[in-house]
């Protein structure tokens, strides 16, 4: 989904906020054990866009970061623990935005799953999962 009006988003604890004002070029899941291996979840949900329009607005002192392979670093909150970004040598001048950092991650969908040899087998199938609004009741 292409988006071009500025988006906000955080860490959990709100220390790290910042601002995108470019155009989000595409949004995708990763599969890769790295990624589920720093998020630990099934797989990590990012958000494509210019370094350029990515602007750290609050909590810059707070901000972490950690190589996470040779081709990648990945940016986090040093109080909560929130990934925010990352960044990748295969793409240059752009930043991978945790979406689930965005302040209204409904805005965005992803577009494309990577590194499906590494998907969990069970992940195919979660849409058929039972659902709850909120957490399941007795």
């Amino acid at each position: 989904m292409l988006m071009s009006e500025v988006k906000t988003g955080s860490c959990l604890c709100k220390t790290v906020k910042y601002d995108i004002s470019t155009e989000i070029k595409g949004a995708g899941n990763c599969h890769c054990s790295i990624c589920k291996k720093v998020t630990g979840g099934a797989f990590a949900s990012v958000v494509f866009v210019g370094e350029e329009g990515f602007t750290l607005t609050s909590g810059e002192g707070a901000l972490s970061m950690h190589d996470i392979s040779e081709l990648a670093t990945k940016f986090f909150c040093n109080l909560c623990g929130s990934p925010v970004y990352n960044k990748h040598k295969h793409f240059p001048g752009f930043v991978m935005v945790a979406l689930g950092s965005l302040d209204e991650p409904t805005q965005v969908t992803p577009g494309m799953n990577i590194f499906c040899e590494s998907m969990l087998p069970w992940v195919k199938g979660i849409g058929a999962l039972k659902n709850f609004d909120q957490g399941p009741q007795g």
